[in-house]
């Protein structure tokens, strides 16, 4: 979903209690965050809005970020239908991001709420649809359960752990911005430098998911992998090809499934 974060995000989480509209009250599901399991979506605006007033941000600043975080169906198979695993690989997500910030911070220093989906639909440009196969917005076959994440641009005001490392790190208005945005590298495309490392990130939440739920990764479902033949260059796509063989056909769908996994990470910031 794309939409205005500069302002509240009332709109985004109306949205994602789209598919509570469907359901009798004890069917629905709720927003979680680092330390609770219920939590509504008036307390998710109340708290995400207001913990970005009078932290210096600008007009034209993001006030939060989303995050979408999309397990493969093979993944999804291997933990199996209980859902509190997804919430407790979220919460390891989470302490992922703060750590990539390199301040010392933690999930608990950040404001953030997060939500269960059940239902994906066919996009207009999904091949399926172009293929003919299936109508735009019809529901795709399978376990598309997924996470949706709105983190506040700043972090958490009242924590006296952050109150510390703002002292350290801005004197000047003791306020700490927050942006998976900002992703400096050095010379030549090197290193990241300071700010937000995606690359660091997707690679991290992937060992979490592995050491949290012994799962045995195959070449082809590696995001260095696939992130190679989607965006690298010919050199980097054919070391990636001579790399992958041996690996069994079967295994291709399974490959597909996480270059669309990794692009939409990309797009949930």
């Amino acid at each position: 979903m794309k939409g205005n974060n500069k302002g509240s995000c009332l709109k985004l989480a109306t949205y994602l209690e789209k598919e509570n509209d469907k359901k009798i009250e004890v069917e629905r599901s709720y927003f979680f965050s680092v330390d609770r399991d219920r939590c509504n979506k008036w307390e998710v605006v109340q708290q995400i809005d207001n913990n970005g007033k009078g932290q210096g941000l600008e007009r034209k600043d993001d006030r939060f970020y989303s995050l979408v975080i999309s397990p493969s169906q093979s993944e999804l198979a291997h933990i199996g239908t209980d859902s509190q695993l997804l919430k407790d690989y979220t919460r390891q997500i989470m302490e992922n991001y703060a750590a990539n910030f390199g301040k010392g911070i933690e999930s608990r220093d950040l404001v953030w709420y997060a939500k269960i989906e059940h239902e994906r639909k066919h996009g207009f440009d999904s091949p399926e649809v172009k293929a003919g196969l299936v109508q735009a917005n019809e529901l795709k076959m399978g376990d598309q359960r997924h996470i949706h994440i709105i983190v506040s641009r700043c972090a958490a005001r009242e924590n006296g752990h952050v109150l510390q490392a703002e002292r350290v790190l801005t004197n000047s208005d003791r306020t700490m911005s927050l942006s998976p945005m900002t992703n400096q590298r050095g010379m030549n495309g090197g290193a990241v430098k300071s700010g937000f490392d995606r690359d660091a990130f997707f690679r991290a939440n992937e060992r979490s998911f592995d050491e949290q739920f012994g799962y045995g990764r195959s070449l082809a479902e590696g995001y260095d992998y696939c992130n190679a033949l989607k965006n690298g260059s010919h050199r980097q796509y054919e070391q990636s090809l001579s790399q992958s063989r041996g690996l069994e056909s079967t295994q291709e769908p399974t490959l597909q499934r996480t270059i669309d996994r990794s692009a939409e990470l990309s797009a949930g910031f």
